[in-house]
């Protein structure tokens, strides 16, 4: 342990802070979620009120301490545009309790 006492500080500084960004980032992204894909997107279905002809759901992290989050997001293609959306709808998804957290609407 003596060869750690010989380091300088900004070398002790740095190893510190090292380890304290590589727990924070495998405790965020290593956690496990209670909900599947599958179930999120039945849960935001019932947000909507159109009939999509895409869905997406994707899951993230959200806020410090970092919250699994699964955001699933519908909409309908524009008729007759390149790249344009009729109806788009994004619902957040608690990826542990399935509670909503957030609705996005853009028609």
């Amino acid at each position: 342990m003596t060869w750690f006492r010989q380091w300088s500080i900004a070398a002790k500084m740095f190893v510190a802070l090292t380890v304290i960004l590589m727990v924070g980032f495998f405790g965020g992204c290593l956690g496990g979620t209670g909900i599947a894909g599958d179930e999120a997107v039945r849960i935001a279905r019932a947000e909507i009120d159109f009939v999509p002809q895409h869905t997406n759901a994707e899951l993230g992290r959200k806020g410090f301490p970092p919250t699994a989050v699964w955001g699933v997001t519908f909409w309908i293609e524009a008729e007759g545009t390149d790249g344009g959306f009729e109806r788009r709808t994004a619902v957040e998804i608690h990826a542990d309790t399935g509670t909503v957290i957030a609705v996005h609407h853009n028609p």
